[in-house]
């Protein structure tokens, strides 16, 4: 059995959020609340949620050298990689406090949304470069389908947000966080099994 730290990544992350929601701050709905207000600002547990981001990006980013160095041709990891890092930082610098009582670091709570995004581009343009090169069909329509999901759900995601749409958008995110999870454990599990589908 291959040494799989996407797969830890995931794991790892998925536990921290669970265990996070055990001490979450006083108004979060998680219906309503994103994975990030678990960190927010002015919340006395939000460590839990920083160790989440900054775990996450630290394993999945030495993931993709693990991966790597076993085969060069794998360009996508650098998208991968970009995802893990800015995961990371993420992690150092959180989100806007969801109590208007509090006061809160705009700056701060913009650099986590600015790399919030730059994440979320980088895994949408890792998938796209997996469909474009893949050479097994079955495959380029897997790839595909993650794509199509990421990108559906990142717009209503942007709706709800914005109050476009009545939706609730803390599922809506956690939607969005499972797919891009499931991709990085799909494309984990065709590394492992070594085959040249992609480039």
């Amino acid at each position: 059995m291959k040494f799989k730290p996407f797969a830890i990544a995931v794991i790892y992350f998925v536990a921290v959020i669970v265990i996070a929601h055990f001490f979450v701050p006083p108004h979060y709905d998680w219906t309503q609340n994103t994975i990030s207000d678990l960190g927010s600002q002015g919340h006395v547990y939000k460590w839990i949620m920083q160790a989440g981001f900054i775990g996450f990006g630290l394993i999945l980013t030495a993931g993709v050298v693990v991966h790597f160095r076993r085969n060069h041709r794998q360009y996508f990891l650098f998208l991968v990689a970009v995802y893990g890092l800015s995961v990371l930082v993420t992690g150092f610098f959180c989100a806007a406090a969801i109590d208007p009582s509090i006061s809160y670091s705009v700056r701060e709570a913009g650099i986590h949304s600015a790399f919030a995004t730059i994440a979320g581009l980088a895994m949408s343009l890792g998938i796209l470069w997996q469909v474009i090169v893949s050479t097994n069909g079955r495959e380029r329509w897997m790839r595909l389908a993650f794509l199509i999901l990421v990108m559906g759900i990142s717009g209503l995601f942007g709706l709800a947000e914005n109050h476009i749409l009545e939706l609730d958008k803390g599922i809506v995110q956690r939607g969005l966080y499972l797919v891009g999870l499931a991709w990085l454990v799909y494309e984990e599990r065709i590394l492992s099994l070594g085959r040249e589908t992609s480039k």
